[in-house]
């Protein structure tokens, strides 16, 4: 969740990690055996209550990226944990391009906030 605190089951929602829109082909269905690892890996929680819906805030954020090759800063604080702000996959579409999503916080809030405060919290920050 973008913000750490505990919201109601109709307060969040799953979504892919990976955009749609930058997957070749539908993915297969989701079984009820998927084990909390594999969810855990493909999906995050995001916010959806009537003070603001975060999956379209990532959503748009991804349109984005997809058009511009500039990617999420969310709240608009520039901040990856890995890579920068330019697109690094050569892959635009498909599995090999989930890497390219790799550190910025739409793809993994939880990582990209733990990255954040931890350089915040750094004697060095820079």
């Amino acid at each position: 969740m973008a913000e750490s605190k505990v919201y109601n089951a109709g307060e969040q929602s799953a979504d892919h990690r990976f955009p749609m829109e930058r997957w070749r082909e539908s993915e297969p269905p989701h079984l009820s055996s998927m084990s909390e690892n594999e969810i855990k890996k493909k999906f995050q929680l995001l916010k959806k209550d009537a003070s603001g819906n975060h999956n379209l805030l990532k959503s748009r954020s991804c349109e984005r990226c997809i058009k511009t090759d500039n990617r999420g800063t969310p709240f608009n604080i520039k901040f990856w944990y890995e890579g920068g702000e330019k697109w690094s996959s050569s892959h635009k579409k498909g599995a090999e391009a989930e890497a390219g999503c790799v550190g910025c916080g739409w793809y993994d809030f939880a990582a990209w906030r733990n990255a954040l405060n931890q350089k915040l919290s750094s004697p060095h920050n820079d």
